[in-house]
């Protein structure tokens, strides 16, 4: 069988995903606020058996199996190697028991039947090929009733966090090619409503998205802040495409920064953030 998301898979296994593990700690600081929020909302209970779609290195999935307890499981599920390496590692640092990772495309794994309570992830379910056929076939893994709650990002013009560093990079480079807003990526899922309609042609119910303003709490100052979006978001994509050299970096870096010290706080950095929160149980 052909990988539909092979592209993303690629993109995740090599160059990407370990410029994502050098900087796991501070994007995982730095998304913090959602990961508590969708906690929350999911409201887990001990003993549950929870899939962490899209887990990376792992930080939801270590969170959920506190929450589940000694008694619950949670299983991971990703298609980069390296993000799923670093994942057991971490578990296995922070003395995680109840944690197994899968590698895998949610969209076309066999999942079995009747097997989780609630399927979660923060910013993991925005890059399939096929939307659809996705869901579909993650609500098949859940039990009757069981419940999806999943953190998108809402359009790059209401969050700071892209908007900044892209504007940096344009300003610098010129604009890159036309994209399509719908295409697998950061915000793929930008438009609630086409995505409540994409869950609920996979069969699913009581869909709904609630969009939250919630705060990044990104870790140092606002030249750290700024180094890290340069590196992974709509800044290094420009920078990739239109040729960008070591000066363009500095430069872009530096209007970066400039435009961070705004949102500097006497508890640190807070850039405000638009997040989507989708939720629906299966049918």
């Amino acid at each position: 069988m052909s990988n539909p998301n092979a592209a993303q898979q690629d993109f995740w296994s090599t160059t990407q995903g370990q410029r994502w593990i050098e900087h796991e700690d501070a994007l995982d600081a730095a998304a913090a606020g959602i990961l508590d929020r969708l906690l929350e909302k999911i409201d887990i209970n001990r003993g549950e058996h929870v899939l962490d779609v899209g887990c990376g290195t792992g930080a939801c999935t270590r969170a959920i199996a506190v929450a589940v307890g000694d008694e619950g499981q949670v299983t991971g599920l990703d298609i980069s190697q390296p993000l799923l390496d670093r994942a057991r590692f971490k578990s296995i640092e922070a003395g995680i028991a109840n944690a197994d990772f899968v590698l895998s495309d949610a969209q076309t794994h066999p999942f079995e039947a009747n097997t989780y309570d609630a399927i979660f992830s923060r910013f993991g379910v925005m890059f399939f090929a096929d939307p659809v056929a996705a869901f579909r076939n993650l609500a098949s893994g859940l039990k009757p009733n069981g419940r999806m709650i999943f953190a998108a990002w809402a359009a790059v013009s209401e969050n700071p966090w892209f908007l900044i560093a892209r504007d940096a990079a344009v300003a610098r480079l010129g604009k890159p090619s036309p994209a399509d807003p719908n295409a697998p990526g950061p915000v793929a899922f930008q438009d609630a409503e086409r995505v409540i309609k994409l869950m609920t042609s996979a069969g699913l119910k009581d869909v709904r998205c609630e969009t939250e303003i919630v705060q990044m709490t990104p870790l140092g100052t606002a030249e750290d802040a700024a180094n890290l979006v340069s590196k992974i978001g709509p800044a290094m994509r420009i920078i990739k495409e239109l040729e960008g050299d070591e000066a363009d970096q500095v430069a872009i870096n530096s209007a970066i920064t400039t435009a961070f010290k705004d949102y500097e706080t006497e508890n640190g950095l807070r850039v405000k953030s638009t997040i989507n929160f989708f939720s629906a149980t299966r049918a």
